[in-house]
């Protein structure tokens, strides 16, 4: 059975956009489940070509490149081992090489997904706060959660890693308006308000049909196809008769992990910022209750951040690969033998998916282990 290259979510992208051209809502196309900006910035497939909206997914790949490039040059990302000029300008084009050749991005990409949209607004918004323009990095927050919410996530490290007020507290109210100094004020009203008014105005064209197809359908999503997450086989089972009841239980007790995890590295390491995004990225794929392919770019985007202060070795990263990797393969097996063959392998699918969800868990001790940055905190 042969398997089409270009990917079926860009069909839907192309079909809402072809909506847009003819003055219509881009959610009349079933599974659009995007921000309506998605399908405006695609009606050029409709005239221009059908393959522009990869050329603009490939030039974001690019663009994260480059903007790589700025921020592993930029002053705040402390480098180690006293690096001389030249040698730290070549390890920075080694590091941007493993961005731009990485085949996972390219393939993304190139097979018509939008991850490199909102991984570039996301790697903006981290840049911008490193280089002390934390109006604009605020601007570019509201603009990710509202083209994906899973940015959100990010918020409290952000929030934190903007000093506190230099009043010297000496009560309880003195600490609260030290912490909540007039940047962290200003940086929260400026990210919230380009949220909320981007969404206002969307919604007053589109709708409640806009919100809940981009936003709360996700939070209630299930989908037991093409799915890594080590919930697949409870999401599969929990179609079943009689089940239904506890499924939203089960969702809420699944969650509270991934939520305890993203709360304590922004706590301990919003100082670190580029590790602490970079790790919390990659809690909130493994633990989430969908996981694909496409999303690993969120955190690909962001690893030459956290490999140019780690001390893990050429070999050691070959090793993490094979133990991400191999899971992968194991469950891409299956995925075959149950899609393409129709054999009842869900038990099967579900070790690989546990496998791999342990394989995440190891990768990321490796890098607390072996990241050089000193967390906020040493005690914890």
């Amino acid at each position: 059975m042969a398997v089409k290259y270009t990917d079926i979510d860009y069909v839907v992208f192309s079909d809402a956009a072809r909506y847009i051209t003819q003055g219509l809502s881009p959610y009349l196309r079933s599974t659009y489940r995007y921000t309506p900006l998605l399908a405006m910035l695609l009606t050029p497939n409709m005239w221009l070509h059908a393959a522009w909206g990869k050329l603009l997914f490939s030039a974001c790949d690019l663009a994260i490149g480059a903007l790589l490039y700025l921020a592993l040059s930029c002053d705040a990302l402390r480098w180690g081992g006293g690096l001389s000029p030249v040698a730290r300008r070549a390890r920075v084009l080694l590091l941007v090489c493993v961005w731009l050749f990485n085949p996972f991005a390219v393939n993304v990409s190139t097979r018509g997904n939008a991850e490199s949209i909102i991984s570039l607004q996301v790697l903006l918004c981290v840049y911008f706060m490193l280089s002390d323009r934390r109006t604009l990095s605020a601007l570019m927050l509201g603009i990710a959660v509202h083209t994906k919410i899973y940015p959100v996530i990010y918020a409290p490290a952000l929030f934190l890693f903007i000093p506190a007020g230099s009043l010297q507290p000496s009560s309880l109210i003195g600490h609260v308006r030290s912490f909540f100094s007039a940047e962290r004020v200003k940086y929260t009203v400026v990210s919230a308000g380009t949220f909320f008014a981007i969404t206002a105005l969307l919604y007053v064209v589109y709708g409640y049909e806009y919100l809940f197809e981009t936003y709360l359908y996700h939070v209630m999503r299930k989908d037991h196809r093409h799915n890594f997450s080590v919930y697949f086989y409870y999401m599969y089972l929990s179609g079943a008769p009689g089940i239904e009841s506890a499924s939203g239980v089960a969702a809420v007790l699944a969650f509270l992990p991934q939520l305890l995890l993203l709360v304590a590295f922004a706590l301990v390491y919003h100082r670190d910022l580029c590790f602490c995004v970079f790790m919390q990225t990659l809690t909130f794929v493994a633990f989430n209750k969908v996981c694909t392919v496409q999303y690993f770019i969120w955190y690909f985007s962001l690893l030459p951040l956290v490999m140019a202060t780690s001390s893990i070795s050429l070999v050691g990263y070959g090793a993490m690969f094979l133990l991400w990797f191999a899971p992968q393969g194991l469950w891409l097996a299956y995925a075959y033998r149950l899609e393409f063959l129709g054999e009842p392998v869900f038990m099967e699918l579900c070790i690989a998916g546990v496998l791999f969800f342990a394989s995440n868990i190891l990768i990321m001790l490796a890098f607390i282990c072996k990241n050089r940055q000193l967390p906020l905190n040493k005690a914890a």
